[in-house]
């Protein structure tokens, strides 16, 4: 109990650390909130702390971070979409239908390529590890956790496949928001994102002092004045918005199979929150957003510190050159399909987080780029990944197993 006390801590604590030091120090804003996140979250795995030998204890802290993950994302989500406006998006549907069809093509024809190349290899269940890679590239953890159920591959398969792509694509998220999206910027066609930013005391004053402090307020993942008390008022009423809103969700998410609740609960919180996000007073409601990303932020922690080295061993070698040459190969194919078919540059990159990472994501890539209004794109893209992923992922397995 004492260890769980403790995660929970870690798990809640130090994401409000990281949002109070890059309020504090401009050095901490360049760098950014969510790489201090995950890397917490591995040296979280690598002590032990996440883990214990004591069986109960083990399914307790299992259990723990299970709760957060399905607390953290429908929370997440409506905070993140409050204050965007979705009408930069209707003017761009056929980029993003464009950018899905190219990212989907890249992501079966590099799984599919990688097993060819290891098939005569000493690679565990390499046709199932196959099935839930294209279940990881087309949506993320909730579609892997159906496919699991579907193609029935060993624990240790299952769980070696986790650890190691959370190791690969931890490179590639640190690639990306460290600056990586400007090379995509000059292979291809690129525009450049509005600055304009909408913010309005919750008080309704219109002092000089306040509209500079909105200003910082409302800019992108910019956590200073967070718990100034007209913040304080706005992100309250915005959190508790948020809760219905999930709420909400999951009661619809009833009238479905088991099977198909999660990608209802995540239709049912986007499009909600796209609605209301229509409505002016939620939409300039201060700092939902930053607190939305401290929800993404606790998630990033929970899902990094499920890594283990135990699981690292000279037997799984070959399990982890496949992962990595399918996501190299799928990395290549998207960018060159995007390139032929030019595709924006931060659309393909929202898209390609997306795929890879799965929504949740999609913000922390958005605000490294500076560019919030790319952030719906890659929320639908995320979300046609999740409704067609499972179908893939079977599929391909029914092809090929």
């Amino acid at each position: 109990m004492v260890q769980a006390v403790i995660l929970l801590t870690v798990y809640l604590g130090v994401p409000a650390l990281l949002m109070f030091l890059q309020a504090r120090w401009p050095v901490f804003r360049k760098i950014g909130a969510i790489m201090p996140a995950y890397a917490v979250g591995i040296l979280v795995s690598v002590t032990g702390l996440s883990r214990s030998a004591d069986p109960e204890t083990a399914h307790l802290l299992a259990g723990l971070r299970t709760w957060l993950q399905n607390l953290c994302v429908p929370l997440g989500i409506p905070l993140l979409l409050f204050s965007s406006d979705f009408k930069q998006w209707r003017s761009r549907w056929k980029q993003v239908a464009v950018a899905f069809a190219v990212g989907i093509a890249a992501v079966m024809a590099a799984v599919t390529a990688a097993y060819y190349l290891f098939r005569g290899q000493a690679v565990p269940e390499l046709t199932k590890a196959a099935g839930l890679m294209v279940g990881f590239y087309t949506g993320g953890t909730p579609n892997v956790a159906s496919l699991k159920m579907a193609l029935q591959p060993s624990a240790e398969t299952f769980l070696l496949v986790n650890s190691f792509e959370i190791v690969i694509t931890f490179f590639l998220l640190a690639f990306l928001i460290l600056g990586g999206y400007k090379l995509m910027r000059r292979w291809l066609p690129y525009e450049k994102p509005s600055a304009a930013v909408e913010a309005v005391p919750a008080d309704g004053t219109d002092t000089a002092a306040s509209r500079r402090a909105l200003a910082r307020a409302g800019s992108m993942e910019d956590y200073r004045f967070m718990f100034r008390r007209p913040m304080l008022t706005g992100w309250l009423c915005a959190l508790g918005l948020a809760v219905l809103i999930a709420g909400v969700a999951m009661a619809f998410s009833l009238l479905f199979p088991p099977d198909y609740r999660v990608v209802a609960i995540v239709l049912g919180i986007t499009t909600l929150s796209i609605a209301v996000s229509f409505v002016g007073r939620v939409r300039r409601l201060p700092k939902s957003f930053e607190l939305g990303m401290y929800f993404i932020l606790v998630f990033s922690i929970v899902i990094a510190s499920d890594f283990s080295l135990a699981r690292l061993s000279p037997d799984t070698e070959g399990l982890f050159y496949f992962i990595a040459t399918v996501l190299g190969l799928s990395l290549a194919l998207h960018c060159l399909l995007a390139k032929l078919c030019r595709v924006e540059a931060d659309t393909f990159t929202i898209s390609m987080t997306a795929l890879i990472f799965s929504p949740p994501f999609v913000p922390t890539v958005a605000g490294a780029m500076g560019n919030r209004g790319c952030m719906l794109t890659g929320i639908v893209v995320g979300l046609l990944g999740y409704a067609l992923g499972n179908y893939l992922g079977i599929g391909w397995y029914m092809l090929f197993g």
